[in-house]
């Protein structure tokens, strides 16, 4: 786990540099109208986020490390980063669970300081889960749509060349 510790004003702190991206393409997540929708498409699970967890979104699966994730919700939301340290670690081991996120490989190393997030009122990283769906996602036929779309359209008789 890629944590360590590090000394500012004289205080130490526990820094958490740990970076993921989305399990594509066995998921895809989507941010509709300030909120992500994200689908599992091999167990037809979905998810919704809202609030704080839809903003953090983008980040996190950018590969964005975790703390400068923390640094900038703490700060658009003004709350204490400890809070949302502990909250967003709680949201990322979920993630993880679930199979939405997996850890980003170590090829180029994204910039330690993440953009500044749209202020936000602090709710926690709330994820809610749905498997009513899942029984019709996973037998639906546009299910197993391919690069060449859904439905195919067939070809067309082929006439002899004279």
């Amino acid at each position: 786990m890629a944590r360590y510790n590090t000394t500012i004003n004289g205080e130490q702190f526990a820094v958490d540099a740990r970076r993921f991206e989305l399990n594509s393409p066995t998921v895809i997540g989507e941010a509709i109208d300030g909120e992500v929708m994200i689908i599992n498409l091999v167990s037809g699970t979905y998810y919704n986020l809202a609030g704080t967890a839809a903003a953090a979104w983008p980040l996190t699966v950018a590969g964005v490390p975790v703390q400068a994730i923390v640094d900038s919700v703490a700060e658009a939301c003004d709350v204490g980063p400890e809070r949302v340290a502990g909250d967003f670690a709680v949201f990322v081991d979920r993630l993880v669970a679930e199979s939405i996120i997996r850890t980003a490989d170590r090829g180029a190393e994204p910039a330690a300081v993440a953009p500044p997030l749209r202020t936000v009122t602090y709710v926690g990283f709330a994820m809610e889960r749905y498997d009513d769906m899942r029984a019709l996602l996973v037998v639906d036929p546009v299910h197993e749509v391919g690069e060449f779309g859904w439905p195919q359209s067939p070809e067309p008789p082929r006439t002899p060349q004279q």
